[in-house]
């Protein structure tokens, strides 16, 4: 089952002939005081690693590092892209693949913010008929876990407890809803920066998180690549539903 990286050649990529890649999307920001800011990028590239290496015969690009994260700029060495700019990074991304006949695209998403995704991934999908862009979204948990909480400070704590400063893993419950992040950001919301139950958080709970979302992810990627190719097989044709703009006229 062939696992091809940046690692490899680019000669035995080609040799390879995988149609599949995987794309995981982290981000830089902030997360607590108990937590590093690349906790996303550091826990979506395990988890993308480890889909890889289940689901065989793909190409596994690096994890992408920035993310929009505006509601975290509140707070030193969060770094965050435009969604327009992150769009058009992962269009970018999707079609120079798709120029070399890897039409299979799976991307894992490491950070909640990133809303743009899923209309990015419709758009591909529509522009371009031969072209399978999916989206998995693997890291669950709670609705209270807003933000390295008991969920997150658990998985981190799994893949790599030297990370974790557990003297100042502690719980931290805002007195609002989530959706006052889109009205103020996080800053005014928690002085330190997390939203959950830090302090309630295991590295045994962190290894079953892990797992259940490699297993989830690997599960939805082949079924939904099959009904694809189902749909594929007996629908008509599909056309791009996009509307190209105009060529400028040639100039002799």
């Amino acid at each position: 089952m062939t696992v091809i990286t940046v690692y490899n050649t680019s000669e035995e990529l080609e040799r390879s002939k995988v149609d599949t890649a995987i794309l995981p999307i982290g981000a830089v920001e902030q997360h607590g005081p108990h937590l590093p800011l690349g906790t996303d990028w550091i826990v979506v590239g395990e988890i993308a690693r480890r889909v890889a290496e289940k689901l065989g015969n793909c190409y596994l690009l690096p994890a992408i590092p920035y993310s929009n994260s505006q509601e975290h700029l509140g707070f030193c060495g969060t770094v965050s892209l435009r969604p327009s700019t992150l769009a058009q990074t992962v269009k970018d991304i999707v079609l120079s693949l798709y120029l070399h006949g890897i039409k299979k695209i799976v991307i894992i998403q490491g950070h909640g913010g990133n809303w743009i995704v899923k209309p990015t991934i419709r758009e591909l999908n529509l522009e371009y008929p031969d072209l399978k862009v999916i989206h998995s979204w693997p890291m669950g948990g709670r609705a209270v876990e807003v933000h390295a909480g008991d969920s997150e400070t658990s998985r981190v704590l799994y893949l790599n407890e030297n990370l974790v400063r557990r003297d100042k893993a502690f719980d931290n419950m805002p007195n609002v809803t989530q959706e006052y992040i889109d009205y103020v950001g996080m800053r005014p919301l928690t002085k330190h920066g997390h939203w959950g139950r830090a302090g309630q958080a295991s590295k045994e709970k962190g290894e079953k998180l892990v797992k259940e979302s490699v297993d989830k992810i690997v599960s939805y990627v082949k079924e939904t690549f099959a009904r694809l190719e189902e749909l594929e097989r007996t629908l008509p044709k599909r056309r791009s539903v996009i509307p190209k703009p105009p060529e400028e006229p040639h100039k002799s």
